[in-house]
Formats: structure tokens, sequence, C-alpha cells
């Protein structure tokens, strides 16, 4: 598999001898944090035209996604669009399925990132830590790390966990738990102490001038409902196996004492004075459900793989104090399951069973199988113009701006384990699930107006703790990263700060690429209201699956997998348009394996029926169930069951059609310029994207006229002025495909206007434009030389040497000269000297002269000649206002030959 990355060391060369300390990157976007939402960003970034770095702190992509955490938390499937849905979908390719998957090996899943990256030609630099940044005004400039790379960008994106860039470029955040005060929420704060099982806390049982065993905090916080700086716990997701071929032992750590762990003891004796017996999985919580007999395990009760405690100081920490941290959540878990491994203190079917696990060869395999990401769940959180509050998570408050959404249960662990009345507690967790999917705001991901105006921060986003405890999964920041990633490509293209980026815009672009913006469950089309599994308004309980038989709506469905009987059920929630009587239909995909069965209950305006369907027969066709009255609104539902069946369910698709008939409003379309920019050059072709709200359910026509300095069918392949969106299509794209001439021409523009039709109403963004650059070469002719000189090739062409200094034009060009003004002796011209023993030439290279080449050449007999690594070694000496300045030398000392040679070589690169 190819991996487009630097990886940076003491010594290791950027291609071709270029070494790594002290270069410069220039990019449109950079993303600092090479984390599932980092991954994301970039690629979206690229996708829309930009150039764009990614840096990762260590050797891997994908963050907690590839680290471990292989049972997602996906809350409701429907909810997770744009690319956070492709990447699941790509995982479902690796395993067979033609629907996303959600619960995956790590390794899988971080190929599945190399591969986006690579496709979208994003470079990737590794190993590289944030050391410094620089600003000028509000606007981030520049980011150095402790490899002395230098990355200047038009843009940055912070995807970490810890939002250490932000912080960096002093934009407003906080640490720890708001008091209930704050925001009014009745999750906020210090949580009452509470446990399940009573046991002691004291080296001396009973005893508290002892003091405290291991694994215990002092119990000196404030009351409940009074804010801190704490912050939940951490741990590994660890991928673990019982196969014997592929499993590795689970080595304590190095300063293992079972002391350390008395607590455990005392908490597993606890369990089984109270309930008789302990079994390994209310001790660790074994999530079997990752393929190929491996699974993510997670902490599970009061005592378990969370190291309770040790992640306070965490996030606002240095490297070196987070490395010891990391190292401390490792040893303890190490040690934790090894002492559920072998203390006798531990019962003997506990030990067995934990004997037969172990860490996974075939994962983490350049660290031994450990996971390479610790579980940050919760560090800084950004303080912008909008914090998401457990009033969003609860749907009792709503924004105007968002994009995307969360679904999943607002979930904090742990935050201390205490002493109190004699016995152990624990504090600050809770799990409450929220009604139904919600809204991020944009202004949740840009800093507050008055700070850094070119930054977006979409893990620490600006959140409370509890609101961040719903917001903090996986799914989530790539859904809050793509669109960061949309907003900045539009900022960096209309020369806009991050909090000035208009919403209408920003909206249409994400829904064209499959962000779901809202939770409104169908749209009323010619066909009455559908709504399929995966969307918006259909809510899954339980494991489902997806089919793998054809004849599904829209090509796919879900399955039992004829199992949790009564435990599993798919809701069916329409925002019905009007109230009314409506026929309710069901679409399944038949087979002899179904079940007869199937309870599927209708809830509306006069209570609910239960209608039982037979789904071996009748399949791949609009089933009519019954005939009754609905309310207008979220109300009414279908709910698919799977109590008292045998065989296998099906949940695909439901129908509500209207019995009286209705008018559909006609589809609304606009159109973004999604990447603006052309050029003759490769060409490198523009997108206009044309996107359409409303009904889907036919095709439509859409006619736009095209105007501006470029002609359609001369300056660029000719168009026809109408796109066909077809059925089921929310946006297509009109690609502007430059036609390269030679002609110095400067910059031209293509304006696209949308035209009026019966068939559609036209929003706000009915134009766009686009530019098309002359040819790099052309275009600096262009502003170089009068008309009268360019109509002479003896004075503007790429042999001409109009100023007489004996440098053609075209190196002229590529060294950033000056082609009117003559170079004499080191005056700008390539310079040759010995500089440390070694045969040395240093010039200028202009960065804007990308359809040049500019290569040294090394030779001993004037006819032989060689270039690049180890021959010759290459320097960047400075990086400024778009010229650099470049080293080259020869890798052996000028003493060790009789002759040396050098030479510049200009020639015309391939596009």
């Amino acid at each position: 598999m190819m991996r487009l990355a630097v990886r940076a060391g003491v010594g290791l060369a950027l291609a071709s001898g270029v070494r790594v300390a002290g270069a410069v990157i220039e990019s449109d976007l950079c993303v600092y944090g090479a984390t599932s939402g980092g991954v994301v960003a970039a690629v979206q970034g690229a996708r829309l035209g930009k150039s764009v770095v990614l840096i990762a702190q260590n050797d891997h992509v994908g963050g907690m996604s590839s680290g471990g955490l292989g049972v997602t938390d996906r809350g409701v499937a429907g909810s997770i669009g744009g690319l956070a849905r492709e990447f699941y979908l790509r995982v479902g390719q690796h395993y067979g399925s033609n629907g996303p998957v959600y619960f995956f090996e790590p390794h899988v899943a971080e190929a599945v990132f190399w591969r986006m990256l690579a496709e979208a030609g994003v470079p990737v630099y590794t190993n590289q830590q944030l050391a410094s940044v620089t600003m000028a005004g509000l606007r981030l400039t520049e980011l150095v790390t402790d490899k002395g790379l230098r990355f200047r960008a038009k843009a940055f994106l912070d995807t970490t966990y810890e939002g250490d860039l932000m912080a960096a470029a002093g934009v407003s955040f906080t640490v720890g738990r708001e008091g209930t005060n704050v925001y009014g929420e009745s999750l906020a704060g210090v949580r009452p102490a509470t446990a399940s099982y009573d046991y002691d806390p004291y080296l001396v049982p009973g005893d508290p001038s002892s003091g405290l065993l291991p694994l215990l905090q002092p119990d000196t916080g404030p009351s409940p409902g009074q804010g801190d700086h704490r912050v939940q716990a951490y741990n590994f997701r660890l991928c673990l196996t019982q196969n014997p071929t592929n499993r590795l032992p689970i080595a304590p750590p190095a300063n293992y004492s079972e002391q350390q762990y008395e607590l455990v003891a005392r908490y597993i004796e606890a369990r089984l004075a109270r309930d008789g017996a302990v079994s390994l999985g209310q001790l660790i919580h074994l999530q079997t459900q990752i393929p190929n007999g491996k699974t993510d395990i997670n902490a599970n009760g009061e005592l378990s793989t969370d190291y309770v405690g040790g992640s306070w100081t965490y996030p606002t920490n240095s490297p070196a104090g987070r490395a010891v941290l990391w190292r401390q959540h490792e040893d303890y878990i190490r040690g934790f399951l090894h002492f559920l491994a072998t203390s006798p203190r531990v019962p003997a079917n506990v030990r067995a069973e934990m004997q037969t696990w172990g860490l996974c060869r075939d994962e983490f395999q350049d660290t031994g199988g450990w996971p390479h990401q610790l579980y940050v769940r919760e560090a800084r959180r950004m303080i912008s113009d909008y914090v998401m509050t457990q009033a969003n998570c609860q749907s009792q408050r709503f924004v105007p701006d968002s994009i995307g959404l969360a679904s999943y249960a607002m979930d904090s662990h742990s935050v201390q384990r205490v002493a109190r009345d004699g016995r152990v507690r624990v504090e600050g967790g809770f799990f409450v699930p929220v009604p139904q999917p919600f809204g991020i705001s944009y202004r949740s991901i840009v800093p507050r107006a008055g700070e850094c105006e070119n930054l977006w921060v979409t893990f620490a986003l600006s959140a409370s703790h509890v609101a961040f405890s719903s917001c903090r999964m996986e799914p989530v920041f790539m859904i809050t990263s793509q669109s960061a990633a949309t907003a900045a490509a539009f900022a960096i293209d209309d020369g806009l700060a991050a909090q000035q980026v208009p919403y209408v815009k920003l909206a249409a672009q994400l829904r064209a690429d499959g962000q779901v913006l809202d939770w409104s469950g169908g749209l009323l089309t010619t066909n009455g209201v559908i709504l399929d599994e995966g969307e918006p308004g259909v809510a899954v309980t339980g494991s489902w699956v997806y089919g793998a038989n054809p004849g599904g709506w829209a090509g796919d469905y879900l399955h039992d997998q004829n199992s949790g009987k009564g435990a599993k059920a798919v809701r069916y929630a329409p925002n019905l348009p009007f109230s009314g009587v409506y026929d309710v239909y069901l679409w399944w995909v038949e087979h002899a394996n179904r079940a007869t069965n199937v309870p599927v209950d209708i809830i509306h305006a006069n209570g609910t029926n239960r209608v039982r369907v037979n789904q071996t027969i009748n399949g791949s066709r609009w089933v009519w169930l019954l005939r009754t009255n609905f309310l207008a609104g979220p109300g009414s539902a279908v709910v698919i069951g799977n109590e008292g069946t045998t065989g296998y369910v099906i949940a695909d698709a439901v129908r509500f059609m209207p019995a009286e008939p209705f008018t559909v409003p006609p589809p609304r379309v606009q159109v973004v310029a999604s990447d603006p920019q052309a050029g003759e050059w490769g060409p490198d072709q523009a997108r206009f994207t044309i996107v359409r709200e409303g009904d889907l359910s036919q095709p439509l026509t859409v006619r736009y006229s095209l105007s501006g300095h470029a002609s359609n069918g001369v300056d660029f392949q000719a168009l026809s002025g109408q796109l066909i969106l077809s059925a089921g299509v929310v946006a297509a794209p009109v690609l502007i495909q430059p036609l390269p001439d030679a002609l110095v021409e400067g910059d031209e523009t293509v304006t696209l206007t949308l035209q009026p039709d019966a068939a559609y109403t036209i929003g706000p963004l009915n134009q766009a434009a686009a530019r098309i650059a002359d040819r790099p070469w052309d275009a600096w002719r262009w502003t170089r030389f009068s008309p009268q000189q360019l109509a002479d090739p003896q004075t503007s062409g790429p042999d001409a040497d109009p100023d007489s200094d004996g440098v053609s034009n075209l190196t002229e060009y590529a060294l950033g000269l000056d082609p009117l003004r003559a170079n004499r002796g080191s005056n700008g011209l390539p310079k040759a000297e010995f500089v440390h023993g070694h045969f040395t030439l240093t010039f200028t290279r202009s960065k804007a002269a990308r359809d040049v080449t500019v290569q040294v050449e090394t030779s001993d007999d004037l006819v032989s000649w060689t270039t690049g690594w180890p021959a010759l070694e290459e320097n960047v000496l400075s990086d400024e206002a778009g010229l650099q300045t470049i080293q080259v030398r020869q890798g052996d000392p000028a003493q060790s030959k009789a002759h040396s040679f050098l030479r510049l070589r200009v020639a015309w690169a391939r596009p």
C-alpha cells in the first residue's frame, strides 16, 4: 500500500537529499493532528482543490479509530454522513459488506485512512510535535515543530484531542467541569459520589490514619454541583484475542507489585460477598463484535481499565509530562490485567479466562501489540461565541448553523475515586441517552470574534463538559472536521475570517458532500414520504447488520442476525407535511430463512395498530399494511420489532402515502464554487456544484448560463448549459476544464448563473465564479513585459536575454530574477564556492515557477552527469516571499577528486 509520507528523524532526508531540519512547507491548509478527523479534514481540503499537509504526532494516522477503539460509539447510524460514512463504507468493503461497518480491526481502519490520504495526494509529516507558532495580528502564519519544520499556511485546523494548536494561538479554552450555575445544566459539576459495592479504602482496614490504598485520591474536591478542573478518566482500548497463533502475552510492568492492586482484590471480594460469583466480563468489558476473533476491551464497572485520577494533569501538560502519564496508564492497565490473570485473590474462573486472552500479534506491530493512542476522552475545550450545552443534547435548544449531528448518549466516565464514610466511592460518571440526534453549531468550531481568524478547532470544540461527553465520539469528530475543512477552503477562496464564512454557502456544500445537517424524517415526494434505513428519522435499537441479497430499497437493508429476539427494533419516525389519511407500506427483501410473523407497530393519531408480515414472500415491492389518520409533524412512527419471531427479520424502508391528491413543492437549487481555481498548467480544472433540496424522487434538469472573460468552448471545454440531476441525487458538478494555449493573456474568469425554470426554484446562491489561471510561465511574462515586448519573441521568449546578462528568460524565471535588469557577479546569480571542504552551489528558486524544473548536476569529466542523493546534498537555507535559497553541495569532499564540476539545469516540467 502506498503511503505518501515524510518521516522526520535525525539525519533523515526529504527526497533526493533535501534535509528536513529548518525546511519550510507551504500549503493552503495545514492540519495539525493525524486523528480520524485530521485525516478526513485533509482529504476534504484536497478534494476541494486546496494544497494540504497533515502533521502526525507519531507514525500513525487515525487516532482512536485506528488506535484500539474498534467498537465505534456511533449513536444513531443515520446521523453519520459525508466522509465519516465513506470511511465506514470502505471498512465494510474490506469485510465484504455493501453497507457501513462500525466494528473493525485497528489495522484495517488505519489502512483505510492511509488509502484515503494517498488517493487525495496528501503528504503526511510524521513524528512532529508542536514547538511554537507565529501570529500576525489575529492570523496564525506559521507552525514550527520540534524537528525544526516550519509549516506556513493560509488556514490551520487543530484536530488533536488536546487542543494544543488552539492554545498556542491564544484561543480561549477551559479544562474540567463547569458548575451547574454556569449553563444551567443538571449534570454539570461534581456529581454525588456513589458505589455499587462496599469495600474498605485504607491500608489498614478500618484505620483512616494508616492512609489510603493506591488507586484512591484524597477527598478534597468541591461539593456536588460545583465546578472543578478535573477531567474524566482515560484508558487504552486494547485489541485482544484468544487465538493461540495470534496471541501475545500481556506482560506486567517492570515495577509490578501485587500490593498496588489491593483495592482491586477488595473490590472483587465485595462482589463475591454480595453476589456469590464474579466473571471476567463483569470486571472488563469484552466487546467481541470485532471480526476475526478479536475484542475491543473497555472499562466495566467502578474499578476496571480506567485509570481514574491519572488524567487530571494531562490536558495542559508538556509532551514530556504527557509521556510520563501515558506510561502510567499503560503500567496500570498491564498490572491490572496481570493481577486478574495471576493473583490467588482472584477467583479461579476469572484467572483461567483472563489467561486465554492476549494482545494481537497482527495489531500495533511496531509497539508489540499495544495501541499507539491513549484514549484521551476529554482535555481542553474551546470557549467560543457558541457553547454546546446539555440543552442542545436534550433537544431543548437548537442551532441555526448546524454542521453535522451528534447522537450518542451524554457519557462521562468516572473523574475521581475517594474514601467517604469508611468506604470507596467513585464520582463523576453519568450515562444519559439523548432523545434524538442534535445539531452542532458552526460557531462551536471557530474561535470567538476577536481571536484567531484562520483556525478551526474540531476536537477540542466549544462545549460544556456535559455536552462534550456526547460530542466526543469518533464519527462526530470526523463530521466536524470535514465541515471545518470545507469552511476553511471557502475562507481561503473568499478572503474571509473563519468567523465570517457565510453559512448558506457552507451548508449547501456540506449537503452536496453528504453531510447530515438536521434530523427530519423524510420529505414529501410524488411517492409520498419514504424513510429508508440509515436515513434521518430512523433509529436502530440493538445490533442489526446489512444484508447481502439484492432487492433492497435503494440497494441495501438491515437484518437482526436472527438473534436477540425481543431486544431489537428499528423505528421509522416521519416528519409528515400535513395531517390526514395516509396509506402505510413496507418494503423488505424476501428469502426462505426470513421470519413469517414479523411484528410491525404503526403509531398514528388514534393509537397503535400491530400488523404481522411474512417476509418469506412478497419481497422487493411495496406491501400495503394499513390506512389511517396521522397528524402533521414528527409524532407518528412505524416500529419493526423481532420479538416472538423465528427466522431473520428485515428492516428496509417504510412509505407513507397520502390518500388524497396532493402537490409536491418543487425542489430548490443553488450553485457553489466548490473549487474556484482552474489553471492551464496541468491542466487544473475548476468545479461548480449544483445542489438541490426538497424532492429528490425525480430527475431534474437545471439550466445555467456562462459568462466572464473566458469563452465557452475556446478557453475551456464546451459546456451545454444544462445539468441533469438523476433521481435520488442531491448534487452534481459542472467542471471547467481549461484548454491550454500559448497566449499570454492573464487570468480569466468564468461565472455560472442559474436560469429559472418551472421545475425548480432558485435559492440565494444563484451565481458562482471561478478563475482560469494562465500557465505560470505565461503569467510571469504577463507581469514582466509590455504588450509590445510580449509580441516580440526575441525579447520575451524563453531563450531571449533582453538584459544581456547571459541568463535566458527561462532561467531568470526559474531563479526568481528580473529579466529586464542585468545580473552581474553575485547579484542574484548562482554562486559556486567551497564550504567546509565541499564544492557547493547556492542559488535562488522561484516557488511560482511550477512548470519548470531546476536541477543541479555533478560530473568529474564533463561527460557523465549525476544528480540527487548521495552524490549531492540539498538544503533549503531560506524560504521567504515566494523565493527559496537553495544550497547544493557534493557529497564527497573536494580534495578526494582531481576534477569536479557542478551545473544548473533548467528545463520544462511535465504537468
